[in-house]
């Protein structure tokens, strides 16, 4: 009986046989036989073989989704060349002073692409994008001791929310944020509760800082995690010491000092990089930012105007305090992109081959 239910598994085509005569000349039974699909060399499907699953069903499934890969992406948006900010503000410009602070963003770190300037020189773009970036609260000197903003970026579910957050969101007026961070400021660059920041606040031009967290490496030797030389050749007497460290310390004191260079694990780490904004794009809140940036793609960046040394690059651009506050009468282009150089970059000057002293 066993046997017959095991033939009569669902998923397995049943074929009936004829009836057949025994050597004792009385009809036989009918029998049924069990057909088995033929064996593939694909991946294999049904119920015979729940235990080997794979990601795709079959080769032919996974060649028609590299097919329709272009179709399930949104068409490219059509960006127009300028646009009439009707929204309203209540924020006045005002006239910085020593000591003012504007208030840094977040953004979501896109990708890197290449783009060309005026005179044809290619330049190295990292894209972040400023997502439904609101002001949620302010925090005083007279309630909280500092001056700050607290700032919510992107979109996260209200179900995983906690509740205090979301009595925050229901007053700002604004929806459910994915990631919650507070940013310095002075008196004078303050910001009403529940405005948005988009890209504008930010010039093109403008040199800025951007902190972010590296890529996790792993473990990882002295040469890649802090650049070291290494060893020489094996032709001048070198013998297996290609990427070794070399001398940890001296005899003398017959010990490695605390904070020595060497190998272990490398990131995720806090970095701070110098980055020049190149271009920015209103329409969908792009920031075009020169250089490589830390972190993955879709981790969060920090960006803030730059301090010290190299703030002095920025001494010449008149940045918006306490951010860019519109006019409803102007019309504003959607794409900025930074001034091109005076002096051509590919107009080396001519040096004779034989100086005249020589």
């Amino acid at each position: 009986m066993a046997a017959w239910r095991s033939l009569l598994r669902p998923g397995l085509p049943l074929l009936e046989t004829a009836a057949r005569r025994g050597p004792t000349g009385r009809s036989a039974l009918a029998t049924f036989t069990a057909v088995r699909p033929p064996q593939s060399t694909g991946p294999c499907e049904g119920p015979l073989c729940s235990g080997r699953r794979t990601f795709y069903a079959s080769k032919w499934q996974k060649r028609l989704g590299h097919l329709l890969e272009s179709r399930r992406r949104p068409a490219v948006p059509e960006i127009p060349e300028t646009e009439v900010i009707t929204k309203g503000s209540k924020i006045r410009n005002v006239k910085p002073i020593l000591g003012s602070k504007r208030t840094a963003v977040m953004a979501y770190k896109v990708g890197c692409m290449g783009l060309w300037d005026e005179w044809g020189e290619k330049h190295m773009i990292t894209v972040c994008q400023v997502d439904r970036l609101h002001v949620l609260r302010q925090m005083t000197i007279q309630r909280d001791g500092y001056e700050a903003l607290q700032l919510g970026m992107g979109y996260r579910s209200a179900h995983r929310q906690k509740r205090p957050t979301l009595g925050l969101f229901i007053k700002a007026g604004v929806g459910p944020k994915h990631h919650i961070c507070e940013f310095r400021v002075s008196s004078d660059c303050m910001l009403p509760v529940g405005h948005q920041i988009t890209v504008r606040h930010f010039v093109a031009g403008q040199w800025c800082f951007v902190s972010g967290m590296t890529k996790a490496k792993g473990y990882q030797g002295v040469m890649k995690r802090w650049g070291f030389a290494g060893g020489g050749s094996d032709k001048r007497g070198h013998r297996q010491s290609h990427r070794a460290a070399g001398s940890m310390g001296q005899r003398g004191a017959a010990k490695v000092w605390k904070g020595k260079k060497a190998h272990g694990h490398m990131g995720p780490d806090p970095r701070c990089v110098n980055a020049q904004v190149f271009r920015i794009e209103s329409a969908r809140n792009l920031i075009f930012l020169k250089g490589p940036l830390p972190g993955f793609k879709g981790s969060i960046v920090k960006i803030s105007d730059a301090r010290g040394k190299t703030a002095l690059k920025n001494r010449h651009i008149r940045l918006p305090h306490p951010t860019f506050v519109p006019d409803p009468e102007v019309e504003y282009p959607v794409t900025i992109q930074k001034p091109p150089p005076e002096r051509d970059p590919f107009l080396y000057p001519e040096q004779p081959l034989y100086q005249p002293n020589d």
